[in-house]
């Protein structure tokens, strides 16, 4: 990652496969590699943390997640992205109607095409589930279940089910050495594979 000469990056090897960095200048704190409790381990290593601003209980944590290029490594799968992404959106605030924490901003997600596209579809499914009456259906459920499921469901996701493009932001990072800026004036790239 760079950016000027002087900036602080902050690295915290927080436990195996899992890395922190954090620009501060540029509100950035990045979850390098997310697999199974990913979530709990930024808690035990104090990176997600209670806070509290303007009466609103909340936590710290990532706003961005860089994915592995691959999905399982040694057994285990890599990009478990729906955790750390819920945490983000509803823990940190950064989706609920009038939280300070919801500025506009959304979870970047950051990663070669293929991973990305494919997290961003497991975290939207992972958000809503079955996404309509015809889909409550076809899993077995009566018309009339179906419908009751789905207006409860729509209650819980504020009115109605957003596209994944309205939860998260994503950078592709490109094959080679090409680099993908992350933020103003952050950008990353690859030198190792």
């Amino acid at each position: 990652m760079d950016k000027r000469k002087n900036a602080v990056i902050i690295k915290v090897e927080v436990s195996p496969g899992i890395v922190w960095i954090e620009i501060p200048e540029a509100d950035l704190r990045i979850l390098c590699g997310c697999p199974a409790d990913s979530v709990k381990h930024l808690m035990r290593a104090g990176l997600i943390r209670p806070l509290e601003r303007n009466g609103a209980h909340f936590e710290s944590g990532p706003n961005a997640i860089l994915l592995s290029d691959v999905m399982i490594q040694n057994g285990a799968f890599c990009n478990l992205g729906e955790f750390p992404v819920l945490q983000m959106l509803y823990r940190q605030g950064m989706i609920l109607p009038g939280h300070p924490n919801n500025t506009g901003r959304k979870p970047l997600v950051i990663g070669r095409y293929d991973q990305v596209q494919a997290q961003i579809q497991y975290i939207y499914r992972g958000n809503y589930g079955l996404i309509s009456e015809e889909e409550i259906m076809a899993a077995g459920a009566s018309p009339e279940l179906a419908h009751d499921l789905m207006r409860l469901k729509l209650k819980f996701a504020f009115g109605r089910i957003a596209h994944p493009r309205e939860l998260l932001d994503s950078a592709i990072l490109p094959e080679g050495d090409g680099a993908a800026e992350i933020a103003p004036g952050v950008t990353i790239r690859r030198t190792a594979h």
